[in-house]
């Protein structure tokens, strides 16, 4: 496994020392769908693929069902999904109510083996000779 890039030319406007500058970018690849991990999941278990579609789709409820109330949610190796919310500072204790709170947004903490073994993952430049231009 590793992640791939390319180098790609960029005319920065911003900072110290603007002008045309060279940075790696990386190469996306397409999105995994569910379905293919559940084909992978069945192919690797004694779970039938429906088996883990509906087990994944009850867990997705259960996970809305305590976002919903306010409730972080741990997610095993993956890491933590919290409820939050920006929120106008008022003059007086008054006026703090519902409707100075703004942005109601969840917050994904992954856990620190997922952060320590991204730090590992191997990156491997994806057609060195080709440079893409200006953007």
């Amino acid at each position: 496994m590793a992640i791939r890039y390319v180098r790609v030319q960029r005319n920065i406007q911003v900072g110290a020392t603007p002008g045309i500058k060279f940075l790696a970018r990386q190469v996306k690849n397409d999105t995994v769908s569910f379905d293919q991990i559940a084909e992978r999941v069945q192919a690797h278990s004694s779970l039938t693929k429906a088996d883990v579609y509906g087990s994944f789709m009850q867990a997705v409820e259960e996970i809305k069902h305590e976002l919903m109330e306010g409730n972080p949610v741990q997610l095993g190796e993956l890491g933590t999904v919290y409820p939050t919310f920006n929120a106008k500072a008022m003059t007086n204790l008054e006026s703090v109510d519902a409707s100075s709170i703004s942005k109601p947004k969840l917050r994904f903490l992954f856990s620190k083996k997922l952060r320590d073994m991204m730090k590992s993952v191997p990156l491997v430049l994806d057609r060195p000779e080709e440079i893409k231009g200006l953007q």
